[in-house]
């Protein structure tokens, strides 16, 4: 039955491929970017990535042109299956991964009794 429990995931478990996935460099910034990135550099990107493509693919000839083309949204799709991968992961070891946190509620209630006597002292004080 301890096959059927999910457990946390770990790289060094992963199939080869995902391995892989994960060592795309230069997506740091991305992980992390906000809504300004999001909502008007990559926008802005778009736009600009349309217009060289269409130059691209008017200069140069067909074998060149097309491979010209491709390698800008090859490279962006690869930083989308490494981010989605690793929010994956982050997500699925917050939900089924050891949590670190024990729930020892005699011991929180003392602590918090405590705390109460300690602001009581104080408070006596004055």
């Amino acid at each position: 039955m301890d096959g059927d429990k999910p457990k946390e995931i770990t790289v060094k478990e992963l199939p080869w491929f995902y391995k892989l996935v994960l060592k795309i460099p230069g997506t740091d910034y991305v992980e992390s970017a906000g809504g300004l990135f999001w909502g008007i550099l990559v926008p802005t990107f778009l736009i600009l990535e349309f217009f060289l493509s269409l130059f691209l693919l008017v200069y140069f000839t067909f074998p060149t042109n097309v491979i010209l083309i491709l390698v800008i949204p090859l490279s962006t799709f690869a930083m989308f299956v490494k981010i989605t991968l690793k929010r994956f992961i982050n997500w699925w070891n917050a939900n089924f991964g050891k949590s670190g946190l024990e729930w020892n509620i005699g011991k929180t209630l003392q602590e918090y009794v405590d705390l109460l006597k300690r602001q009581n002292k104080e408070k006596n004080t004055f």
